[in-house]
């Protein structure tokens, strides 16, 4: 049975989808621990997509 795969410009669009919902979370949030937290995910994802 072949396994069904992303390409990397797939994940690539797929990263850029979810890092874009995260920063508009981010942007209405208060500053609490939660909003540090989910902003180091979006540093990571963006790290993602630049290396």
């Amino acid at each position: 049975m072949d396994s069904m795969g992303m390409t990397d410009k797939q994940f690539n669009g797929f990263v850029r989808f979810v890092l874009d919902d995260i920063l508009e979370v981010l942007a209405k949030m208060s500053d609490s621990e939660e909003k540090t937290k989910l902003q180091k995910v979006a540093d990571n994802l963006q790290k993602t997509l630049e290396d």
